[in-house]
């Protein structure tokens, strides 16, 4: 069976129908349909509503994001969980060691780990961070540019 880890970029992808969603929609769908897990972790789950309350003020670097748009991201968060996905917290160890390598950051450097931890695949974006782990994780990029 199959084993997924989502980053951030490729969910924002799949929300907001940006490249590449369409990949993100198959993985997504083979975990509802059981012939796949999926999983992100507690620092994804925080980007993600972070983001996703930015993005719905229209001006995401200049207006921060109010209730209205908060409950907008956290209905989003339940949309992607509702195929299935779990939240995890990867061990700490292990997430220190992939952001010790360096040239990660401490949000992707908890997804590198929760997908090295669960022997997952790892879907991702464009983000040039994944390139180079201190960690043997397979890839999946949904797309080769920044949306």
């Amino acid at each position: 069976m199959s084993s997924y880890v989502f980053d951030t970029e490729p969910l924002v992808a799949y929300l907001y129908d940006e490249p590449g969603a369409s990949r993100v929609t198959e993985r997504l769908r083979a975990v509802e349909q059981e012939a796949a897990t999926g999983a992100i972790s507690h620092a994804t789950a925080t980007e993600l509503v972070y983001k996703i309350a930015r993005l719905e003020t229209g001006d995401p670097n200049q207006t921060p994001p109010g209730d209205e748009e908060f409950e907008t991201a956290r209905r989003d968060l339940r949309i992607v969980r509702g195929y299935g996905l779990t939240v995890e917290t990867p061990g700490w160890d292990t997430v220190g060691e992939i952001k010790g390598a360096g040239g990660i950051s401490l949000g992707d450097a908890y997804t590198a780990a929760l997908a090295a931890e669960r022997e997952a695949t790892l879907v991702v974006g464009a983000d040039p961070e994944f390139g180079d782990l201190s960690v043997d994780v397979e890839l999946s990029r949904i797309r080769d540019d920044p949306a």
